[in-house]
């Protein structure tokens, strides 16, 4: 009976509550104050003057950005141009020889094959002769569209001067290089043109050099020129 006297007696008297440690020094700290960051700096602390000048700042920086991304969008367009024929949509001389140094170095430090192939239209003097300029740069454009066409994704086509196409085969032996060569010849001569009219067919020949060790690209390119050179003479024997 005495134990139940005494809960009552505390439920009707609570004993008061205490604040938990440490809820008196939160109560006591500064309360936070809203504000806004601005490049990293609270605009409450700033004078009009000064947030003026740091927005005038920001504004600079991105304008400075954006016109340094358009810069690089202009840069790499440039380097496309520079890269590419002033006629066909294939790589020019200057950077053709640049990809077949690379090519060759690749090759060379991993122990890859690779070939190149020159490729020469017969006749094209006479389709300029007897058609016109503006006829023999659409056959040019014709067989450099089919050469880009009928090439894998690691292989480069570029045009080497007049109606002469370099292929350059990446991990390509003798044999393969030789049978793609043989292709894309026999994919020239049944391409069917039409000039003034008049449907016609183009022949082409092929010179094939591999990758040699101890070769330069000048030296590689000077070969497949005497390849080529040779398949034309003995075609002139034949016909």
């Amino acid at each position: 009976m005495r134990a139940d006297s005494k809960n009552t007696a505390n439920s009707e008297n609570p004993a008061p509550l205490r604040p938990a440690k440490g809820a008196a020094k939160a109560r006591q700290q500064t309360p936070v104050r809203a504000s806004t960051a601005l490049g990293g700096l609270d605009q409450a602390d700033l004078s009009p003057d000064v947030r003026n000048a740091v927005l005038r700042l920001i504004g600079e920086v991105d304008r400075l950005n954006n016109e340094a991304g358009n810069l690089q969008t202009r840069i790499s367009e440039l380097e496309s141009l520079a890269d590419t024929d002033p006629l066909l949509p294939v790589y020019n001389r200057r950077a053709f020889k640049r990809e077949l140094k690379r090519s060759m170095a690749l090759a060379k430090r991993h122990s890859l094959a690779g070939a190149l192939v020159l490729i020469d239209l017969d006749d094209f003097k006479a389709i300029n002769d007897t058609y016109g300029h503006p006829a023999g740069d659409a056959v040019l454009h014709a067989v450099a569209k089919s050469l880009n066409d009928h090439v894998r994704e690691t292989d480069i086509v570029g045009r080497l001067g007049g109606d002469e196409f370099g292929v350059l085969l990446a991990a390509a032996d003798e044999a393969g290089a030789a049978a793609k060569a043989a292709s894309l010849v026999e994919m020239i001569r049944e391409q069917d043109f039409e000039l003034d009219g008049q449907p016609m067919r183009i022949g082409a020949s092929a010179g094939v050099q591999p990758f040699e060790s101890g070769l330069s690209a000048d030296e590689l390119i000077k070969r497949a020129d005497e390849a080529l050179y040779a398949c034309k003479k003995a075609k002139g024997r034949a016909e």
